[in-house]
């Protein structure tokens, strides 16, 4: 029973860390959005599932991310007044990760 245990330990730790490694490389293409346009992001990522306007002008708009057939987390880029990206957000299950910078 207890190499049962160990066995399934280890593969989980296993995933979680090539989830990990995806994000990561995920992030850093993000990261490189920093200071693109709404217009550029809607190109490359579609339509987003939903925006939410702020009264100096920014918005925050999202979309889905689909790590595995059965895993969708939520990226959010928000753009600043002139519809600028000046930070990302990714909710996942392994918790939130954010750029560097923010707005």
């Amino acid at each position: 029973m207890r190499r049962r245990v160990a066995f399934v330990m280890s593969l989980l730790l296993a995933f979680a860390g090539c989830a990990a490694d995806t994000v990561n490389e995920a992030s850093r293409k993000w990261d490189a959005w920093i200071g693109s346009s709404k217009d550029e992001r809607v190109r490359d990522l579609g339509i987003p599932t939903r925006c939410h306007a702020f009264k100096d002008g920014g918005e925050v708009c999202e979309w889905p991310v689909r790590w595995a057939p059965d895993t969708t987390d939520t990226l959010a880029l928000t753009f600043d007044s002139r519809g600028t990206v000046c930070q990302w957000t990714l909710r996942s299950v392994y918790g939130d990760r954010r750029s560097q910078g923010s707005c």
